[in-house]
């Protein structure tokens, strides 16, 4: 579509990296992938997923609402939600779903956790992610 080829004359123009923004569906990146792919764009640059474990309900309805270009899907924010006190552990267990649906994407070279003040779940994240 026409984000890749955007993207082509960024890698055409000397780009290296992308960096996508926060991504809770990540089969809508097998499109984009796809086309990047056509383009012979996968093999001259290298991507990073922006992804974040969510700690509580509000910040998904946060993200979800006031992040530009940011959507979570019904399903995830609803099992934030329902899981009350429980949000933090849910979201590092969502986290771990999409980063082992990302994980063996062709062209993807690795995740950018961003963890909005959260650090010390990063180790956690990684050992079990096996990323």
């Amino acid at each position: 579509g026409l984000q890749a080829i955007k993207d082509q004359k960024k890698v055409n123009a000397g780009a290296q990296f992308f960096q996508t923004n926060l991504i809770f569906e990540p089969d809508r990146l097998d499109d984009w992938l796809e086309q990047l792919d056509k383009r012979d764009v996968l093999n001259k640059v290298y991507i990073m997923i922006g992804l974040v474990p969510l700690k509580s309900y509000k910040a998904a309805l946060y993200l979800h609402n006031k992040v530009p270009g940011v959507y979570l899907p019904a399903n995830i924010l609803q099992r934030i939600e329902k899981a009350g006190e429980g949000a933090p552990e849910e979201g590092v267990r969502i986290a771990l779903e999409l980063i082992d649906k990302i994980k063996g994407k062709k062209g993807i070279s690795g995740i950018h956790l961003m963890t909005l003040g959260w650090e010390e779940i990063v180790g956690r994240i990684i050992t079990e992610s096996g990323f």
